[in-house]
């Protein structure tokens, strides 16, 4: 079980180190590290390094006093605030530690209160003064909740909402949208508050801004944190839910600004975006009727850049769910695209792992592609791809299920994979990764039609049944 200490505990042991044993700051903090450390103490959420001053004298705790005291006055001194600004948000840079003493200490109250004593600015046409000041804590405020969301209240949701409701000022739309980026992430709560106040409709209506790519690209991310579930405090989300509801709203729009933006680095969120957000058989059909014979001209434009073909795979992936998608994907020409793809990027381990998932997927109980995908060179490559990869489970796994896929249906085309030594490489492959994936080895090996023994999941007792 990990244990925990207070801030205070820690600096009291650094200062006895200091004071009673006579040590130099810098081993009095080595020496306390390595005792916590030694009872298994986690000191994630500690600030070690103690150069600017311990309990109530650390910078960031001064800091927030500062503030809270320019902020007191009626009238308080936007310069002098600015300042404290800039100290503040760099100190939460720093690490979780900074971040959370800074919490503790009260600095979200200060910054949501700055934040609506300028509220009635906000939906008038702003100075440059003001647009800088609220800029700055709104950026304050994000390097505050990194990591520790938790701080989002019903007031902060219903200033976001506010603002995206009614600020026009592209500058202070950005920052706030990195806000409720980082409040999203490891929070089902706050994505489900935030959801809950119609924000799909606000981001729907930002998909329509031309001409800034950061705003763009800021709403894109709002839009996949909506689809995360990755709160391990929370038991079921509404991950599935959010992205459903996004993908009606959303999938037509975002599908017409991959056409029109097919070279990075907007084409890899808008992709990347697009995939989150199919979830569902009937949302692969609409992205389909859209038109995604732009995700050829994507592949053609950037063949040799990898992040861009990383997120196509991605995409193509996710529309294969869909087995109607799947075919006129095939009809229309990918699977030499995506073999070609394969051999291009064989050096890039992520590259491959997801070029060689896109292949499982389009070869799916589709007997007529696995066989395009043979006739396409895909055995050579999948087994050149083993054999560089050797020691990385997820390109043996996506192999394994690409092989599988391919020969599944059509067991006349075992052979080619026998002549490139599929079998030994399937063998070397259990020997390493048999508790992660033995069982997708095996399954490949059974239709390769090679010699494997297969465990039987459940064994009855032999006990005699009464009639």
């Amino acid at each position: 079980m990990v244990r925990v200490i207070t801030q205070e505990t820690y600096d009291e042991v650094v200062k006895e180190n200091i004071e009673e044993f006579e040590m130099s700051p810098e081993e009095a903090i080595k020496e306390a590290v390595a005792q916590f450390e030694a009872q298994g103490v986690d000191l994630s959420n500690i600030i070690k390094d103690l150069t600017l001053g311990s309990g109530d004298n650390h910078l960031i705790v001064e800091t927030v006093a500062k503030l809270k005291g320019l902020c007191g006055e009626e009238k308080y001194d936007e310069k002098a605030v600015l300042q404290e600004l800039e100290v503040l948000k760099s100190e939460c840079q720093k690490d979780i530690a900074h971040r959370v003493r800074a919490g503790k200490e009260g600095a979200y109250k200060i910054l949501l209160d700055l934040l609506y004593s300028k509220y009635s600015k906000l939906c008038q046409e702003l100075s440059e003064r003001d647009t800088k000041f609220i800029i700055s804590v709104l950026n304050t405020m994000t390097a505050l909740m990194d990591v520790q969301p938790d701080l989002l209240e019903n007031k902060g949701v219903d200033l976001i909402k506010n603002i995206l409701d009614n600020v026009e000022n592209e500058d202070i739309l950005i920052a706030t949208l990195r806000w409720t980026t980082t409040c999203c992430i490891k929070h089902e709560m706050n994505r489900q508050k935030l959801f809950a106040k119609n924000i799909a409709e606000n981001l729907k209506l930002l998909l329509k801004v031309t001409g800034n790519a950061k705003l763009l690209s800021e709403t894109l991310q709002v839009i996949r944190k909506m689809t995360l579930d990755d709160d391990v405090r929370v038991e079921f989300g509404r991950a599935h839910d959010h992205a459903k509801e996004l993908g009606w709203q959303m999938l037509e729009p975002l599908t017409n600004l991959l056409k029109e933006n097919t070279q990075p680095p907007l084409v890899s969120e808008l992709m990347l975006t697009i995939a989150s957000l199919l979830v569902r058989s009937e949302l692969c059909k609409m992205v389909a009727d859209c038109g995604v014979d732009c995700l050829f001209t994507v592949l053609a434009d950037n063949y040799d850049n990898v992040a861009v073909v990383q997120q196509a795979n991605k995409l193509i992936t996710a529309l294969a769910g869909n087995d109607d998608v799947k075919r006129d994907l095939v009809k229309s020409g990918i699977v030499p695209i995506a073999v070609s793809i394969l051999s291009r990027h064989s050096s890039n381990p992520v590259a491959t792992a997801l070029t060689l998932k896109s292949i499982a997927a389009l070869s799916l109980r589709e007997p007529t592609h696995g066989q395009q995908f043979i006739d396409s060179g895909a055995p050579e490559a999948i087994i050149e791809c083993m054999k560089v990869h050797p020691h990385n489970a997820m390109v043996q796994k996506n192999a394994c299920w690409a092989i599988r896929n391919m020969v599944a249906r059509c067991r006349d085309q075992n052979v080619k994979f026998h002549e490139l030594g599929v079998e030994s490489i399937l063998n070397s492959a259990y020997e390493k990764f048999a508790e992660d994936f033995g069982f997708d080895i095996k399954s490949a090996l059974r239709d390769l039609e090679c010699d494997v023994k297969l465990d039987e999941q459940w064994t009855g007792k032999g006990v005699q049944l009464d009639y």
